[in-house]
């Protein structure tokens, strides 16, 4: 199957030559490749994605908490 790509910015168009050159692939490899590796699922890192969500929680200012939440409902209703 073919598929023809069109208006394609010079500058992704040059973006995806070099990282294709880089791999050592082909434009056109390199290109199957990524849109396969975007469109695959892929079975998460528990040890890396409670990393990444602990390291977001401390940069929030506030953290919602079954007290706070608690507090926050009673404080609607009065």
């Amino acid at each position: 199957m073919n598929i023809t790509l069109k208006d394609v910015p010079k500058e992704l168009h040059e973006s995806l030559k070099m990282a294709a050159d880089k791999s050592g692939r082909s434009l056109n490899k390199f290109i199957l490749i990524t849109l396969k590796r975007a469109l695959t699922p892929q079975k998460a890192n528990r040890i890396e994605l409670m990393r990444r969500v602990r390291a977001r929680r401390d940069l929030m200012k506030f953290v919602v908490t079954d007290d706070s939440l608690s507090a926050a409902i009673k404080e609607g209703r009065e």
